[in-house]
């Protein structure tokens, strides 16, 4: 095999790496561009590397040049489940890392030579993220009673904890909570977005006197709410 060669399956690994990657990194996902092209690059430098050992000793064995493929496949687990973890309590992050894993399959087929199959399922990836999921939020999303909210506070423990305490009082569930932290010159201030449930025994939920006592806590400051 040529460098010439060789520097072409990886560069098409990262190229598929890349265009996926840049999806999820549009769609705020934990696991994001360099990631992609990361898993994408090794997993083509494996398969390589399992054709070179095969070429090399060819005379001295009879080595199946995929084994070391199959052991990126299984492996690849790991980082699926932290980007699945790095989502907090609710179960999300499911599909970047299944985008993780389908990454790494075609990275091995890009580092094996198939650039045919590589390609068609770089399109096919890139179609089931980006048209499925308008097709998926536009007809089989379960509309659910709630309310969003977006806060600002100075202390992210003692917040959370109060809003649990009111949140009982008006029937309504914390159902998801993303932070972000912003570390000042003199403060650290928590960007906190939350997602609200109403319970189904509610006929009508106060979502006025529900935010009222929010923005009258101590350090927080609502900056949006809307209806789910």
């Amino acid at each position: 095999m040529s460098l010439l060669e060789i520097c072409a399956r990886i560069l098409l690994a990262m190229a598929i790496g890349g265009i996926i990657g840049w999806e999820r990194e549009n769609s705020n996902r934990p696991a994001g561009l360099r990631t992609h092209m990361l898993v994408a690059i090794g997993a083509a430098v494996v398969m390589l590397m399992g054709e070179l050992s095969l070429e090399t000793y060819a005379d001295i064995t009879t080595m199946d040049p995929t084994r070391l493929g199959a052991q990126v496949i299984s492996g690849i687990g790991f980082l699926g489940a932290g980007t699945i973890m790095k989502e907090g309590a609710t179960v999300k992050g499911l599909t970047t890392a299944a985008s993780l894993w389908a990454v790494a399959c075609l990275g091995l087929a890009a580092g094996g030579g198939f650039y045919e199959a590589a390609t068609a399922g770089t399109i096919a990836i890139i179609i089931t993220l980006t048209i499925f999921e308008y097709l998926e939020k536009r007809f089989c999303k379960v509309r659910q009673k709630g309310l969003a909210m977006d806060m600002v506070c100075t202390d992210i423990s003692s917040t959370l904890i109060n809003i649990k305490k009111i949140a009982p009082g008006y029937d309504v569930v914390l159902n998801d909570v993303d932070i972000a932290e912003e570390i000042g010159e003199d403060r650290v201030l928590y960007h906190v977005t939350s997602k609200f449930g109403f319970g189904k025994s509610s006929k009508k939920v106060d979502k006025d006197g529900f935010t009222s006592e929010i923005k009258r806590l101590d350090g927080v400051s609502v900056t949006k709410v809307k209806d789910l």
